[in-house]
């Protein structure tokens, strides 16, 4: 078995790009897009453990099945991609034996007490501690970044959830908002993430095409500019108590439209009050620039902040993903109904199935009542 050179230790770095080691892994196979794209879903399963571990007693215990899935995910890449013959896949301990011919992995003792711990919360209903959860914790990223080197030439932390997104407008803007991370800057790396949350739901909301409205649109987008103001008002003194009314009323409407996108596309809502609270303002202008107060709060921003809204916004557009399914639902059924070669009659519904329809069956030739 091959074991990893002290170059290939893990290292900490900020989320980029999946890039090849320079000194190279011990193992040689290439890794294809596939693989790459399933070492950012177990590093997403990892993430969520880390979001999860940082809840309030008793929540955080779902920490140890996230980390225990995507420990399991991992391994079977592995298995995978050194191209090792299995029959079936094997117990959770059981990989150290299978992979060992190719490969010794890593830390199995502290796999060990992983799996001792999520047993015993899965089947006797005992939680972990809290020292146990960051034990854990450390055990998993450690596992994680050093298999990740050895066996894969790529640093775990470099994986690019990104790619697992399918708004292109929200990848760019998540790709540039992490070139200032990389350099520090996490005030403009999180107006970078608001502009980017933003495109996602403009990418189910506003984009209308030839099928018709976005189902998750709830009618025009209402703007800051809509706002009514007394210019528009009538000058007649019955109506200067009814300016705010209407603001109010346009404040409730926008708010109202803005969580109605939101939730409709399965997006988590206290998590995105929490992301609105902790990211700067970010208003768009008409010569197309954008622009945020830089005050001390967000000046105060960490690399934790900016990991968390990051986690958020990708987490949020892998489900506002299923909608995709939905608009290419729309699509198909414009393509099937345009131009018919034939007019098409009106069927009249009849209740539980009978006799076949008589004549009494709507002509598209007949006028309507």
């Amino acid at each position: 078995p091959s074991a990893c050179p002290d170059s290939e230790k893990p290292r900490q770095h900020s989320p980029q790009r999946v890039r090849q080691q320079a000194d190279g892994p011990s193992c040689k196979i290439e890794v294809n897009p596939l693989t790459v794209q399933r070492l950012a879903y177990i590093r997403f399963i990892y993430q969520e453990g880390i979001e999860q571990s940082r809840q309030p007693s008793v929540l955080s215990a779902r920490a140890l099945t996230s980390f225990h899935d995507a420990t399991e995910n991992l391994l079977g890449l592995v298995v995978e991609h050194l191209e090792i013959d299995v029959k079936k896949a094997p117990e959770f301990l059981g990989y150290w034996e299978t992979i060992r011919p190719k490969y010794e992995l890593p830390n199995r003792a502290g796999m060990k007490r992983l799996n001792d711990w999520r047993v015993a919360l899965k089947h006797n209903g005992t939680f972990p501690s809290e020292h146990q959860i960051e034990q854990a914790r450390a055990a998993v990223a450690g596992f994680f970044h050093t298999v990740a080197a050895c066996v894969f030439g790529v640093d775990f932390d470099s994986i690019d959830m990104v790619d697992l997104l399918t708004q292109p407008e929200t990848v760019r803007l998540l790709r540039e908002a992490q070139t200032h991370a990389d350099i520090g800057d996490y005030p403009m790396a999180m107006a970078g993430l608001v502009l980017a949350f933003d495109a996602l739901l403009d990418h189910y909301a506003t984009r209308d095409r030839p099928a018709g409205a976005s189902p998750f649109k709830f009618g025009s987008t209402i703007y800051r500019m809509d706002e009514p103001k007394e210019r528009d008002m009538p000058k007649d003194a019955g109506s200067r108590h009814l300016l705010p009314k209407l603001k109010k009323i346009h404040s409730v409407a926008a708010a109202g439209q803005d969580a109605l996108r939101v939730m409709s596309l399965g997006i988590d809502y206290p998590s995105l009050a929490r992301f609105r609270v902790m990211s700067p303002r970010v208003h768009g202008y008409f010569d197309g620039s954008h622009r945020f107060v830089d005050l001390p709060s967000v000046r105060a921003l960490t690399e934790d902040d900016y990991n968390w809204a990051r986690h958020f916004i990708i987490e949020s557009g892998l489900r506002a993903s299923r909608a995709d399914e939905i608009r290419g639902m729309q699509e198909r059924a414009y393509e099937l109904d345009r131009n018919p070669s034939e007019p098409y009659g009106e069927r009249s519904w009849k209740g539980p199935a009978g006799d076949p329809p008589g004549d009494e069956d709507v002509s598209v030739f007949e006028s309507e009542v």
